[in-house]
């Protein structure tokens, strides 16, 4: 198969192509949002990753408020950590301040604070030590739940005037503080009744919202544009490959006929005289020498006169001899014309 027999096909498999990338970029219009699913939260620290180069919401600052660990033993030591995120773009960094309450749980020494920057963006990270040894922090029963209050964030935006700040709350996951009785009887194992304790609880959590390397705004028209140009290019392609027709060659003109020459009444008789091929042809060759002797009569009498007395002289005129009066008639008169000499 020649090449030109295939661009068509190649031609039809790339508008399906260019097709079905235009169908797979309408159908993500509106599907990149974030999606919320429970799940178990593990007991991790979200907050000790580096800060991520996204964008950031409109206020160009977010906070968040973990415990470390969320499930403690009565008597233990936790870590309460504050990690804000911002945009240094929109808020100044110096100004963040964490304000938040632990009671009945105690701050031990002096709370720690540290940063990191990326891009535009800058991680801040307060934390606190707690202990609480006091009865308001003991179990009533094998375990107790404990809820603080939200920790306050205040910041001044970058471009705000002096003494203008503003705020936003993080909530504290809920701190489960377990028994050392109830400790001691989930390390032997299995209970009477046969089920096993653990220290451990279920939290139905919400996912972040999702964040995109290419904002969905931008890629899908982007998308869109290149699945056109792709569309008309193809369509370009399958047009050119289609084979066109040709237009058939002309016929060449046929040549015209050769112009037929017309014999005067002389000249034919002047032939008939110089033929010697005719086998019977003394009537005819008397013949012509009266033709010629009439239309010589008036201009030349005297090849006239030759002619007539070959005509009827009692011998058969031969060949020779009519064959050279032809030759002196052509030589005197022009036989093309009206028989008058030149």
């Amino acid at each position: 198969m020649k090449r030109r027999d295939l661009l068509p096909a190649v031609g039809l498999v790339a508008v399906a192509l260019v097709t079905a990338i235009a169908v797979v970029a309408f159908s993500s219009l509106g599907g990149g949002g974030s999606s919320t699913s429970p799940s178990l939260a593990p007991d991790v620290d979200p907050g000790s990753a580096a800060p991520p180069g996204g964008a950031l919401p409109a206020p160009g600052i977010e906070a968040s408020a973990t415990l470390d660990p969320r499930i403690t033993l009565f008597g233990n030591t936790i870590v309460a950590h504050v990690d804000v995120l911002l945009d240094r773009r929109k808020v100044d960094p110096e100004s963040v301040r964490v304000a938040t309450g632990f009671l009945p749980w105690e701050v031990v020494g002096q709370p720690s604070r540290s940063r990191q920057d990326a891009g535009s963006n800058t991680h801040l990270r307060t934390s606190f030590t707690l202990r609480c040894t006091g009865s308001p922090c003991a179990p009533s029963n094998t375990s107790g739940a404990l809820e603080f209050d939200p920790a306050r964030v205040s910041y001044a935006a970058a471009a705000a005037k002096a003494g203008d700040r503003e705020a936003l709350s993080a909530s504290w996951p809920i701190l489960l503080v377990y028994s050392r009785f109830a400790a001691a009887n989930a390390d032997r194992g299995a209970t009477e009744d046969g089920s096993t304790q653990t220290l451990w609880r279920a939290d139905l959590v919400t996912f972040p919202g999702a964040t995109y390397r290419i904002a969905p705004a931008v890629l899908l028209p982007a998308l869109v544009v290149l699945a056109v140009l792709l569309a008309a290019a193809s369509v370009a392609l399958a047009l050119v490959a289609i084979p066109r027709r040709r237009k058939e060659p002309e016929p060449e003109p046929e040549p015209e006929p050769e112009p037929v020459i017309v014999l005067t009444p002389l000249e034919q008789a002047l032939e008939l005289l110089e033929d010697a091929g005719r086998a019977d042809g003394t009537e005819d060759r008397r013949r012509a020498l009266e033709l010629v002797a009439e239309v010589l009569d008036l201009d030349h009498p005297d090849l006239a006169r030759a002619a007539r007395t070959l005509a009827w002289s009692e011998d058969d005129p031969q060949v020779e001899q009519t064959s050279g009066l032809a030759t002196r008639v052509r030589g005197t008169i022009d036989t093309n014309g009206n028989g008058r000499g030149h």
